[in-house]
């Protein structure tokens, strides 16, 4: 899941000039965006909320999976809670490995589009059936439970056997289609896919993860033309057709073809992974999620969000969003700590905890 997450933040979709074209869903076709003299449109603002939504179901789902009964404890074993853990060594290799694929897929775009388009159906695949599971197997009262041995593959459940034609059949809607929307599930069901999978258990290694994100950002969109003759987060981004954006079309449509505004999957999935550490913590301490760590860095992320769709809206300006989201969110999650007299503690952060309020079976969102 991490190296994943790698590919998709390297090709993640920035906020692009207005009047830049980046890549339709499910072909080389251009996404047009908003004219440089638009004014600011109210789907920038649609966006911030669509974000905060999908971060704060992400979060609790992070927490707690669907129609499952947590009995008061993590409901994990040690094992299964670090098998997904980012740690300090392995922020430094993200940032790593995620330039090194960003650089691969400016010099070989053809070859790389390729490729990425097929790993990112594939994913996309698994991460939608992964995502609709748990719901569809409530609906069906768990009838189809029982696992069956599949050939190479080993024990599965029928009903994820049964569900994984519609799930292709949705991938390849896309792909044929090229549909707003499915390009919209398919990415919706990666960030769950990567807040669910991934996590981060103390403020050091999300401080580390998200500065060097910051600094990621400020040099593959401002410093790279300097050294390659061309942008190439832009270049990337805007030359590859996977479902790494949510995509919003505008209200106040200029031109013949839909326009949208758009969000990257990385400005949603790294801050959402501190944000998910958030509730953990909350949850730990035993505190009412609206007004513990998860709500101020919450606020911190769309105030951040807002600001950045603000400056792209109004100046017209390619915008990185992790300049604005990674103090955002840091800075409450940090001042919270402080004033609650947890910084050290939660600088080394969560090895495990007791549910504290967990009595009965949550509701889930």
């Amino acid at each position: 899941a991490v190296m994943m997450l790698c590919a998709a933040v390297a090709v993640d979709a920035q906020k692009y000039k207005s009047g830049a074209r980046a890549s339709r869903p499910g072909s080389g076709a251009p996404v047009a965006t908003a004219s440089k003299h638009s004014p600011l449109d109210p789907s920038n603002f649609l966006v911030v909320i669509i974000a905060a939504l999908i971060l704060i179901y992400g979060a609790n789902r992070a927490l707690r999976p669907p129609f499952v009964d947590m009995g008061g404890t993590s409901g994990e074993s040690a094992d299964d809670q670090e098998a997904g853990e980012m740690q300090l060594h392995t922020t430094f290799m993200f940032v790593i490995v995620s330039s090194c694929s960003l650089v691969l897929i400016f010099y070989f775009m053809s070859a790389m589009s390729v490729l990425i388009t097929i790993l990112f159906s594939l994913i996309s695949s698994l991460s939608l059936g992964a995502l609709v599971y748990p719901y569809v197997d409530r609906i069906t009262e768990n009838r189809y439970s029982r696992e069956v041995e599949v050939p190479y593959l080993g024990p599965m459940p029928l009903l994820a056997i049964y569900m994984t034609p519609v799930c292709i059949a949705a991938v390849v809607g896309w792909l044929v289609t090229k549909s707003w929307l499915l390009n919209n599930l398919l990415a919706f069901s990666l960030i769950i896919f990567f807040l669910t999978s991934v996590r981060l258990s103390s403020l050091k290694v999300a401080s580390s993860l998200l500065i060097l994100a910051f600094f990621y950002d400020i040099f593959w969109v401002f410093i790279s033309s300097s050294i390659f003759g061309k942008n190439v987060m832009v270049v990337v981004a805007t030359g590859l057709n996977v479902p790494i954006k949510i995509l919003v079309p505008l209200i106040y449509q200029t031109g013949v073809t839909t326009q949208f505004t758009l969000i990257g999957l990385g400005d949603i999935v790294l801050p959402g992974l501190l944000l998910c550490f958030s509730l953990r913590m909350d949850d730990a301490k035993g505190i009412p999620m609206r007004g513990g760590y998860f709500a101020a860095t919450m606020v911190g992320y769309i105030v951040g969000l807002t600001i950045c769709e603000i400056v792209v809206g109004t100046l017209h300006v390619a915008q990185p969003a992790m300049i604005y989201l990674v103090p955002g969110t840091l800075i409450p999650f940090a001042l919270v700590a402080r004033r609650r007299g947890e910084l050290e503690m939660a600088w080394e952060g969560l090895k495990s905890h007791q549910r504290i309020h967990d009595d009965d079976e949550a509701a889930y969102p």
